[in-house]
């Protein structure tokens, strides 16, 4: 694994990919312990309402709680994406772009292979699969174009429907992260 800038790593093996998901994990439990252990009831609700109470787990800095939820739940989805891509294509290497670095959620470093990643409650959520698959459908030089999501209530016809509209892009529904 290799730091590039800022919010980009380089992936070259799944071992790397294992490393850094074991770490988010690790990190966020101990940190939401500390979180649990700060106050009660209203006033806990209060404070990841209001203060910066929440730790972003990759990045290792103090952000809005609301904020350390999402973004853990998509470097978790990178990095599982990370892991399919490189069982698919061995010979590439590959960025990821977490938090809110510009470009595609995960790119091949000859960005022949791009994918959008993203994790919410349902696929149709803020349109979001259907904007991101328009996002990565939309590029005509990259080979392979994949979406790699997580939802907890999946709605198939929806995902097949938007599959037949954006013919070429991979669409992978993870069933856990």
């Amino acid at each position: 694994m290799r730091w590039i800038l800022n919010k980009q790593i380089v992936f070259e093996y799944k071992e790397q990919v294992n490393t850094l998901r074991e770490r988010i994990i690790n990190t966020t439990n101990a940190k939401l312990e500390e979180l649990w252990q700060s106050s009660e009831g209203i006033d806990f609700l209060k404070k990841i309402k209001f203060e910066q109470c929440g730790f972003d787990p990759l990045f290792e800095h103090d952000t809005n709680f609301l904020e350390q939820t999402n973004q853990t739940f998509t470097y978790l989805v990178c990095l599982s994406a990370v892991e399919i891509l490189l069982s698919k294509h061995p010979v590439h290497r590959f960025r990821v772009n977490f938090g809110t670095e510009s470009g595609y959620d995960v790119v091949s470093e000859d960005e022949s292979i791009i994918c959008e990643c993203f994790a919410t409650t349902t696929p149709d959520s803020n349109k979001k699969l259907e904007l991101d698959i328009k996002k990565v459908f939309d590029n005509k030089q990259a080979s392979k174009r994949y979406i790699v999501f997580y939802v907890s209530k999946p709605k198939p016809i929806h995902v097949e429907n938007i599959k037949k509209k954006y013919q070429g892009v991979e669409i992978i529904a993870l069933q856990s992260i």
